[in-house]
């Protein structure tokens, strides 16, 4: 049996927790047939269906998550009912943006103690997108991560020390490298021998 067409769905990494979208595709397009995963991905290309500059970013995945090739025959995929209707369509994979960012706790008074990494994701189903630094803060104390008391003594800093102001965007740092990796976090600096100094002044 020779099937005409194929459902998909497109996952955008920079869309978060937004609703997917669906596409019907006919596999016969100006008298050209579709033969595999990869002609589907050139056609959507050609059609303007998703920029050309995430082309190095995309890839496919049968319904369930699983990572397909892109050399996948489209017939062989539809007679085992993948992408032959809205509900097991497949999914194209648009990763125009890190899922997560990496970044470290400094405390300034514990210079010998090993900084302790931390992942986060940008995107959560119960927050809005983290778009800039202070997005970040307000989340980890949100979260309890820290105390409330350290909000007035933190700061962020890059892998090479640079000062990071609150108002800098997380994309623009991911893709310069910092807080891409685990090797490579932002440094969230805690200078909590000021906050003591300050307690022990108003002590005296």
């Amino acid at each position: 049996m020779t099937h005409n067409e194929l459902w998909l769905t497109y996952h955008q990494a920079s869309r978060c927790n937004k609703p997917v979208t669906t596409q019907l595709v006919e596999l016969e397009f100006q008298n050209e047939k579709l033969i595999d995963l990869e002609d589907v991905l050139e056609h959507l290309f050609r059609q303007g269906f998703v920029e050309a500059q995430h082309r190095s970013l995309s890839y496919w995945e049968n319904h369930g998550g699983q990572r397909l090739s892109p050399s996948h025959s489209l017939e062989e995929l539809l007679t085992e009912g993948a992408g032959k209707c809205s509900q097991s369509a497949l999914r194209l994979i648009i990763a125009d943006c890190p899922p997560h960012l990496w970044f470290s706790y400094v405390y300034t008074h514990k210079n010998g103690a090993p900084a302790v990494t931390q992942r986060v994701k940008i995107c959560h189903a119960q927050e809005a997108k983290l778009e800039i630094i202070a997005h970040l803060t307000n989340h980890i104390f949100r979260n309890g991560y820290l105390p409330a008391r350290y909000r007035t003594v933190v700061t962020w800093q890059g892998t090479c020390g640079r000062k990071i102001a609150e108002h800098e965007k997380l994309d623009a740092l991911l893709t310069a490298g910092e807080g891409l990796t685990e090797t490579s976090p932002l440094r969230l600096v805690i200078a909590e021998h000021v906050m003591q100094l300050a307690t022990r002044n108003e002590t005296w």
